[in-house]
């Protein structure tokens, strides 16, 4: 039986998922921040699909139909006002990935939580409705006729199940999973998502004075020096993301940083003016696998959940039901 074996040390698995509603939603809500306990990630050696999750829903389990679970996770994680297509392609995206942490959690206790900081997003219809308000049935009745369509349909790649990460906005292209978490995996490589660079979110900024910063990340290093030499020789991906930066004489990773900062993403550029450290912020979540606002940018192109799916995940196949 064959193995796949993806070595990522622990640490580098924070923010797998950041969902859109944080940029749509009062509430910002969550972020995948853990998704694999161990620092070694299986995928199966032959699919599985599954009707059911056992859920950890405020402490308590909760055994949840696939069909209802999908629908939580795609009204939790997505815009309800996204296209049909986008829709369809996180409800395969968001069930592959619940297959796949099912089947790695094998023998314990729940499948799933229903904790952004461990697991995808989850709501209940009912939060779902009190969401959307006066569109709460059309909005129903659109993400569960998208669910109708495709569940059942997994990502896979050489006969396994894939890990279907995805993100809110890229920076442009596609982040190469290599440079977040360490290691090659062949599936989630740098791709085109231009249309990301068209979203009202995809700048951010993120301003600190010399104490701030420094009270930030006494961690990590004491200030010393003049507050313009803080930070040098920065190093990047060539999808831009920094993987390292030098501050105040220690080097660090980008993700490092950006998590102490509360950034959105690790593609950012830094200059002091004026007394300020000013971060200039392309994309929002780590960039690996399917951004969520260039799906959506895809199908208003008019490609289906089909050519959205198997372009952010390169060389993977849909076995469908």
């Amino acid at each position: 039986m064959k193995k796949v074996l993806i070595s990522c040390a622990l640490v580098a698995l924070c923010m797998l998922l950041i969902p859109l509603t944080a940029l749509t939603d009062a509430n910002d809500a969550s972020v995948l921040a853990n998704a694999v306990t161990d620092d070694v990630l299986k995928i199966t050696a032959s699919p599985q699909k599954f009707e059911e999750f056992n859920i950890l829903v405020d402490g308590q389990v909760q055994k949840i139909a696939a069909r209802d679970y999908i629908f939580g996770v795609v009204a939790a994680e997505m815009p309800a006002m996204y296209e049909k297509e986008a829709l369809k392609a996180q409800a395969v995206a968001a069930y592959t990935f619940a297959c796949y942490r099912k089947a790695v959690r094998e023998g314990e206790e729940y499948d799933l939580t229903a904790d952004p900081d461990t697991d995808q997003c989850y709501i209940s219809r009912e939060a779902a409705k009190e969401k959307w308000g006066e569109n709460s049935e059309e909005y129903t009745a659109k993400i569960d006729g998208c669910i109708d369509e495709v569940l059942g349909t997994l990502v896979t790649y050489d006969g396994e199940t894939a890990l279907t990460v995805y993100h809110a906005i890229s920076p442009g292209v596609t982040v190469n999973c290599k440079d977040v978490w360490t290691s090659e995996v062949p599936y989630l490589t740098s791709v085109d998502s231009m249309g990301d660079k068209l979203s009202d979110g995809y700048l951010s900024e993120a301003i600190f004075t010399a104490d701030q910063l420094s009270e930030t990340l006494k961690s990590i290093s004491s200030p010393n020096g003049e507050p313009q030499n803080y930070f040098a020789n920065i190093t990047t991906a060539e999808s831009g993301r920094v993987t390292s930066i030098d501050y105040c004489g220690k080097k660090i990773g980008g993700g490092e940083l950006s998590k102490a900062l509360s950034l959105r993403s690790a593609n950012f550029s830094v200059e002091y003016k004026d007394g300020n450290f000013i971060f200039t912020v392309m994309g929002y979540g780590h960039g690996v696998g399917m951004s969520q606002n260039g799906a959506n940018y895809m199908a208003k192109q008019g490609s289906s959940y089909e050519e959205i799916l198997l372009h952010y995940y390169e060389g993977t196949t849909l076995q469908k039901n």
